[in-house]
């Protein structure tokens, strides 16, 4: 990085930079807030001092949101770039303690962290017992490299720099329900018969950017009508919960060992939904490290036989 495009201020201050960072990356102000948990008008005014202490607007607001301005791609470009080598230098240089196991952070959503990974975690970890996992659920947006996250089990992000990807699984929403709910109400035999039974529902959909939850409700309705649902709930347990105890129907991924154990019947094996694929994703300094690769083969291998 070269000296001259940096900021010119001595007192630069990186953490307003780091705020700057995810409003930049993140879209809009809001997004930004509900990431980092902090009120929109302390971003705001958090904002128009680095603009201040850059003597520059940052982004152009308009009715459509934000944008980042030249010089706001500038100082986004130099952020995003120091971070990235701030990281790598402490991975590389800095003794962390005297701990002789190795820390591993890994991120994925809450369905994918809870009912597909954990129990490979869980048995690598019986079979290495150098190295011990922090498993992360979330199912927001995250940035690889300023989380502090070694490893990110996410859909594609074409927006970050510095990070390698390599495509890990694919999910594949299927339709179920439970005897009890077949018995008393019978089994579809199209999905224009969906209209005549109860629909499970995820609720908060924009909660989780990564997912269509809802996708169900649009099953044999006419083009801009939705099914109305019976049950709805953000929390995955509780979906599966309803369908166990015959509420109604649910669309959920085959893989996961919470409806492998819920005993429901597939149900319309011709309907489908797929969802985003799942990658390996991790910052550039670590694609070539040997137990991140290690852990990369096992998954791969592990996902693939399922």
């Amino acid at each position: 990085m070269e000296l001259e495009h940096c900021p010119k201020s001595r007192n630069f201050d990186w953490e307003k930079a780091k705020i700057f960072y995810y409003i930049a990356k993140l879209g809009s102000f809001a997004n930004a807030a509900r990431f980092l948990n902090i009120s929109q008008s302390a971003l705001s005014r958090q904002i128009i001092y680095l603009e201040e202490q850059s003597g520059c607007p940052l982004f152009s607001r308009h009715s459509g949101g934000i944008k980042l301005t030249r010089k706001g791609e500038e100082l986004f470009a130099i952020v995003e770039m120091t971070f990235i080598n701030l990281k790598q230098f402490t991975q590389t240089h800095m003794n962390v303690g005297t701990c002789k196991r190795r820390k591993i952070r890994i991120s994925s959503t809450h369905a994918v962290a809870a009912y597909i990974l954990n129990d490979l975690i869980l048995d690598y970890t019986l079979e290495h017992p150098d190295i011990f996992f922090e498993m992360i659920s979330n199912d927001q947006t995250i940035d690889v490299v300023l989380n502090d996250v070694d490893i990110a089990i996410r859909p594609y992000d074409p927006f970050t720099q510095g990070v390698f990807q390599e495509p890990l699984f694919a999910l594949e929403k299927k339709l179920y329900a439970s005897p009890l709910y077949l018995e008393k109400y019978g089994v579809p035999q199209a999905v224009e018969d969906l209209v005549n039974h109860h629909i499970i529902v995820g609720g908060l959909p924009e909660l989780y950017p990564y997912a269509d939850i809802n996708w169900i409700l649009t099953l044999g309705m006419p083009k801009g009508k939705l099914h109305h649902p019976i049950f709805v709930s953000n929390s995955l347990e509780c979906l599966i919960g309803a369908a166990k105890r015959g509420v109604g129907i649910i669309g959920s991924y085959d893989t996961m060992t919470i409806l492998q154990n819920a005993h429901l019947e597939h149900i319309l094996p011709d309907t489908t939904h797929k969802e985003p694929d799942g990658y390996f994703i991790c910052p550039s300094y670590l694609e070539k490290d040997t137990e991140i690769l290690n852990i990369k083969k096992y998954l791969k291998e592990k996902l693939s036989s399922r």
